[in-house]
């Protein structure tokens, strides 16, 4: 089996796009399903991957999840649960075996949950053949009452980002909007930022700073050209690498 990561790169150099759809719904919106198959045909040529949290994971069902991560897969698309999971071993295990079913790559977990539970969750998440992203810093301003808080042993990030490398996690959540924290996790995992438009995260410089996938939500489901939203942000992201 392909480690996640290296499927990731793949899916990334196949169609030319470090930008991965954040397909995130307001709530209230109707026919859940109809505006994800929507969203992901639409950006499909501009897009490497598609992540999903609880906008869709509850409301829709398991079989319906599937026809969505299928779509996904079909346009060469990797697809990431964004569940930011956080529980004991035997409720991870459940978690993933879900996810794993309803065709997902890879699943966000929370480092917080423990090193050790970390990493047999990662040992979990390979042999059914998913990968593990560590949310090692958010994109909201109050993420420093949480990540950045300062701890014995260090900022809580920082042992958070130990904990994923140990565990062999295959990347890491920093938020776009967290430059100095980019710039410290840069080159340790790949680094999968969300963040940007909305949230106030620039294209460039947050692949400057050292952010390898951007996580990008509203600023190109809602907007009239979704399709040339992306390729925009899309071209702004390869001119920004080294």
């Amino acid at each position: 089996m392909t480690r996640f990561s290296a499927r990731m790169a793949q899916a990334a150099k196949r169609k030319k796009s470090r930008i991965i759809l954040a397909v995130d719904p307001r709530p209230g919106t109707k026919n859940l399903k109809l505006f994800a198959r929507k969203a992901v045909r639409e950006v499909a040529g501009h897009v490497c991957g598609i992540k999903v949290n609880f906008h869709l994971l509850l409301p829709l069902s398991g079989r319906e999840m599937s026809g969505i991560t299928r779509l996904a897969h079909s346009y060469g698309l990797v697809c990431i649960a964004d569940i930011k999971l956080n529980d004991i071993d035997s409720t991870n295990k459940a978690a993933v075996a879900h996810l794993a079913a309803m065709g997902f790559d890879a699943v966000i977990a929370n480092p917080f949950m423990g090193a050790a539970t970390l990493a047999s969750l990662v040992k979990e998440a390979r042999r059914m053949d998913l990968g593990v992203i560590a949310l090692v810093y958010m994109s909201h301003p109050d993420a420093k009452e949480g990540y950045g808080l300062e701890a014995r042993q260090g900022a809580v990030y920082e042992m958070f980002l130990e904990r994923a490398v140990k565990a062999g996690a295959d990347g890491a959540v920093v938020g776009a909007t967290q430059a100095d924290i980019l710039r410290k996790v840069r080159g340790r995992l790949p680094v999968y930022s969300p963040g940007v438009g909305a949230q106030g995260g620039d294209v460039e410089q947050a692949v400057r700073n050292g952010s390898d996938y951007l996580i990008v939500g509203r600023s190109i489901i809602e907007a009239d050209d979704a399709a040339g939203v992306a390729r925009e942000m899309n071209s702004k992201a390869r001119s920004a690498r080294p």
